[in-house]
């Protein structure tokens, strides 16, 4: 309940900020369209169509009121789980038609249902043949004739027996007739009126069509046997999972019959096209399926690993994605978030590589990053980030500066407060000429009805590189104080940080 409550305050929260950032920023937009853009002092413009970001600060009750979580960025294998369903196959390779190559009636049927299993070489029918039959009898004469002709003293009788007898056993063997029928006939030398047909392959019987009595034409299909010692799985496969599967890559498969047994298999075969429909290719694995288990047409739960390496990761909230770039907040210290471009990789489940923009072990936030992102988009735009007043002549090179701020009393309290800054240069020496002004800003609170607020306030210089001045501090709580530090129109320096008033 806590959870929803965070991620329910966020989400109003980031709807006030952005209504009133949009405002914001579109009324400072309308004013600066007269001028051209300028980079500020050591902040390159963006892209065209690119959110400005600055740095937030958040204090740990807002976090925890929020939903901010602080995880730091790990190195880890970068294996990528791909899941998804198939469906048990059929071996094709392993598939066998029973029919026979001469006209007749079938006397006998040994096999006689549909899922019995068969053996090799076990019979399955005895078919009747007239043609089959002459063929035998002109077989038998052509053995009685040659050995007749042994005796023989004519070498081109001999020679022609024997011819006779190739001829007569090759026509029998290109009508399928057994091997064991044919010795049976030199061993006889009697023709037998029905032939055994015995089973091509061991399995199961998918499809019969020989009925005892059925009369027999040549090419008809009476059996399809199965060898179910080794099924196919098909399973489908997204796009951008095609590049991590290949041939002989291990997967796993579990069942809903056996939800506790886990079989292996291997990629055997990918598909050379996409499905127009489902946007998927298929992926065929081949598993051994020796107990028998595996049955064609159940469905399959298939995982497949694929490993490369290790690499840099953080939990997939933490990148926001604007399409045109992904953003990382890394957190800073006190409170404060930096915004940052980053490369990203592989996504791994609830995780994402990162390849370019992190170092291992800097911190980033996760959670309701949503609304990170939103108030560093209104903090640019309330910090000034907009175009500044263009002078004349050549623009003053902006100087690195050293900026210190103090308030009277300290910490401030609700009211009027006085507010110091020191400003020296980067040898030290105090600035006199400088424009400097102190900005407070509160973000909005929907759960008080309470918009964001903010102040500035103009200091005026002391001497020695001190300004001093007196600002509003509209109500106590947390502020977020940014001290700017302008000359000849140019800023040279700003500074952020928190202020907790009484």
């Amino acid at each position: 309940m806590r959870r929803l409550i965070s991620l329910f305050v966020g989400a109003v929260v980031l709807v006030a900020v952005g209504t009133y950032g949009w405002h914001t920023w579109s009324a400072r937009a309308r004013s600066a369209a007269s001028s051209p853009p300028t980079a500020m002092a050591g902040m390159p413009m963006p892209a065209r169509g690119t959110p400005l970001r600055g740095a937030v600060t958040i204090d740990p009750r807002r976090q925890q009121l929020i939903g901010v979580r602080i995880v730091p960025v790990r190195r880890q294998a970068i294996e990528e789980n791909i899941r998804t369903v198939g469906q048990v196959r059929y071996d094709e390779t392993r598939l066998a038609d029973v029919n026979v190559k001469v006209e007749g009636w079938i006397r006998d049927l040994y096999v006689d249902y549909t899922g019995q299993p068969v053996r090799k070489g076990q019979p399955l029918f005895t078919l009747y043949s007239p043609d089959l039959m002459t063929t035998e009898t002109e077989y038998v004469l052509a053995l009685k004739t040659r050995d007749q002709m042994q005796q023989s003293t004519i070498p081109d009788a001999r020679q022609r027996a024997d011819e006779l007898v190739a001829s007569a056993r090759q026509r029998l063997v290109l009508w399928d007739l057994p091997d064991e029928e044919i010795r049976k006939l030199e061993t006889t030398r009697r023709a037998d009126n029905v032939v055994v047909f015995r089973a091509p392959v061991g399995g199961f019987v998918l499809e019969k069509q020989a009925l005892k009595g059925l009369h027999v034409m040549p090419g008809q299909s009476l059996y399809k046997v199965a060898d179910l010692s080794t099924v196919w799985i098909e399973a489908d496969a997204y796009e951008n999972e095609l590049p991590d599967i290949h041939l002989g890559a291990l997967g796993s498969v579990t069942l809903d019959a056996y939800p506790e047994d886990r079989f292996s298999g291997r990629v055997i075969y990918i598909y050379p096209y996409v499905d127009e429909k489902t946007r998927t290719n298929k992926v065929r694995f081949e598993f051994g399926n020796g107990s028998g288990r595996l049955k064609p047409g159940m469905y399959a739960n298939v995982a497949l690993r694929a490993r490369h390496g290790t690499g840099l990761a953080v939990p997939t909230d933490a990148v926001l994605d604007s399409g045109t770039e992904r953003i990382v907040f890394v957190a800073q210290g006190d409170g404060m978030f930096e915004p940052r471009a980053v490369k990203v990789g592989r996504r791994l489940g609830d995780v994402v590589q990162i390849v370019e923009g992190l170092k291992e072990g800097e911190q980033v936030a996760t959670g309701a990053t949503f609304f990170l992102d939103s108030e560093s988009q209104l903090r640019a735009s309330l910090q000034g980030y907009e175009p500044p007043p263009t002078t004349a002549g050549a623009p003053v090179a902006a100087a690195k500066v050293d900026i210190a701020f103090r308030t009277d009393p300290d910490p401030p309290r609700a009211g009027d407060n006085r507010f110091e800054v020191f400003v020296k240069d980067a040898a030290g020496k105090p600035i006199d000429d400088a424009e400097v002004t102190v900005q407070l800003y509160m973000p909005a609170m929907p759960t008080m009805s309470m918009p964001a607020m903010r102040s500035e306030a103009r200091l005026s210089p002391a001497g020695n590189g001190v300004y001093r001045g007196t600002g509003p501090v509209m109500m106590a709580g947390r502020w977020d104080a940014t001290v700017i530090v302008s000359r000849n129109g140019q800023r040279v320096g700003t500074k952020q940080l928190p202020l907790v008033a009484k």
